[in-house]
């Protein structure tokens, strides 16, 4: 009976952060048709300038917060998680205030600096995910909450699209409205999921980068997954940023198709995370459901670069979709990994994986798709970041298989 309440309760945790990771999501996603339309504006339509720039602003954004994110996860460890959300909740709605309010590039710099500094709702929303519920829940609480922020990016191209057609700066706006309602509820309504008796004491030094990075030298089983996670994210940003302008370039996509085709991801991804993440788990186990969630995102990015019409490169799209049983997988197998008060710094270092690649992809790829759309050159070449991404989703696919244990026991509490 006890261990069916507690079940109940962790239930009722992950739909309230649910809750708030829907609101990150539509807060950041709002903007995403009408960011590179909003470099361009200040570039005069320089397409190959804007791509650029939409990088500098990705790396603007992730290079603060691989110093940020392992001390703010620990920080978290100890003090708690809602701290944590409201400090990020407030960054991005300055951010997308100072977007709203740009009067020059400069703006857009700043605002993402300031939420690069501040980013960390996300990784405060798993780590309470890793609080809350119990090992043999965590894959499918993990697919439940990754699903409403699916639901959040499902929602926000489409409001920020429409509102786009009236107004270039009223997304910015939305969004800002978006995150300070996010904040009001991490203050006024949402619970602190991390138990008192789990919090790390004020004399154990571990709020710092180096301190964090140690669980990676405590806890070999995270080493593997620690590079898949590498993999995964590189494979991700190979592309993540050259969309818009990719359908816009090779298929004549306007943003409000660009919205549609996100909201039709976005609401597969909702179904992928929310059901068949956790159905994958518990008939695959999570290291299985690692390989062929890899496998199957790379033979996407592989249709999508080589699909030469836009009816082609729908196909491609919804098989990479269905790589998205990979973040739930590897998310419960790190958890598992480390102890019940290191889930803060854990998700910090998720986050300082993630924001380097943030760095390095968008310099590389948003150059090697500057050069690719270059005078004289095919069409074609439009699609290469889309195929080193399955390159690098394939290698990710082959690490989870050589050098991921069967199984591992649950790191003690």
């Amino acid at each position: 009976m006890n261990s069916r309440l507690h079940t109940l309760s962790a239930r009722g945790m992950v739909a309230r952060l649910s809750l708030l990771i829907f609101l990150d999501g539509l807060a950041q996603s709002v903007s995403f048709p009408v960011l590179p339309r909003l470099v361009s504006s200040f570039l005069e339509g320089h397409p190959g300038m804007t791509a650029l720039w939409v990088g500098w602003l990705e790396v603007a954004w992730a290079l603060p917060q691989i110093v940020m994110a392992p001390l703010l996860g620990t920080l978290s460890d100890r003090f708690g998680r809602r701290p944590l959300m409201l400090l990020s909740m407030g960054g991005i709605g300055l951010e997308l205030l100072l977007d709203a309010l740009a009067l020059d590039l400069g703006w857009l710099l700043a605002g993402r600096i300031v939420c690069g500094l501040t980013f960390g709702a996300q990784a405060a929303v798993m780590a309470g995910v890793a609080d809350t519920a119990p090992p043999d829940e965590r894959a499918r609480a993990y697919g439940f909450v990754n699903g409403a922020l699916y639901a959040g990016i499902v929602v926000g191209p489409l409001l920020g699209g429409w509102l786009a057609e009236t107004d270039l700066r009223a997304p910015f706006h939305a969004g800002a409205a978006i995150a300070a309602v996010g904040a009001l509820y991490v203050a006024s309504l949402l619970p602190e999921p991390l138990a008192r008796a789990h919090r790390t004491s004020p004399q154990e030094p571990q709020a710092g980068l180096g301190e964090a990075f140690r669980l990676l030298g405590t806890h070999p089983a995270l080493r593997p997954l620690a590079v898949v996670l590498l993999l995964s994210w590189l494979s991700f940003q190979s592309s993540d940023n050259m969309f818009v302008l990719y359908t816009a370039h090779r298929y004549g996509w306007s943003t409000v198709r660009f919205g549609v085709f996100v909201a039709v991801e976005a609401s597969l991804g909702i179904l992928v995370q929310g059901f068949l993440a956790g159905a994958a788990a518990r008939r695959l186990g999570e290291r299985r459901t690692l390989i062929l969630g890899s496998m199957t995102q790379g033979f996407g990015m592989l249709a999508m670069g080589l699909a030469p019409v836009a009816v082609l490169f729908w196909p491609g799209a919804l098989v990479a979709i269905l790589g998205a049983i990979v973040r739930p997988a590897l998310q419960t197998l790190m958890s598992e990994a480390v102890g019940a008060d290191e889930q803060g710094r854990l998700q910090g270092i998720v986050s300082s994986i993630a924001s380097a690649t943030s760095v390095v992809a968008p310099l590389v790829f948003t150059s090697l798709y500057a050069w690719a759309i270059g005078s004289g050159r095919s069409p074609a070449w439009a699609g290469i970041t889309l195929l080193c991404g399955a390159v690098l989703s394939a290698l990710g696919a082959w690490v989870a298989w050589r050098m991921v244990p069967r199984r591992q026991a649950p790191a003690p509490s």
